[in-house]
């Protein structure tokens, strides 16, 4: 079981370099500005886009994820959202997480049993 720590660096970690990665993209017409939101005191991370697309204003989040703490100064990476084609749970096992520390929260929680991560 991974530390709190160690969970919120893979995290912040992820999705800096998917920040970065997505702002580097841009098609005709289209201003817009990717922001990492990160709430470390209640442990609740985005990515936001932001920007314009002639007269129309464009905000959405791209990924959201949150680390649901237990008592033990540990807890579990909670994928809630994901509008990319990344495997956002693939980039946290790069980092060093366990299959048992990533919970696919966008999965119903009849699947989750099934998707080789942790249920809860």
């Amino acid at each position: 079981m991974a530390t709190l720590e160690k969970l919120r660096k893979a995290v912040t970690d992820v999705l800096e370099e998917l920040a970065a990665y997505f702002s580097q993209a841009s098609g005709p017409g289209l201003q817009f500005e990717i922001e990492c939101v990160f709430d470390t005191a209640r442990d609740h991370y985005q990515i936001v886009d932001m920007g314009w697309r002639g007269e129309e204003r464009l905000f959405n989040t791209v990924i959201h994820v949150d680390i649901k703490r237990d008592d033990k100064n540990s807890g579990k990476v909670w994928i809630q959202y994901n509008a990319t084609e990344f495997s956002i749970a693939e980039l946290l096992l790069e980092r060093g997480l366990q299959k048992f520390d990533i919970v696919l929260g966008l999965q119903p929680p009849y699947k989750r049993p099934y998707t080789g991560y942790a249920s809860e």
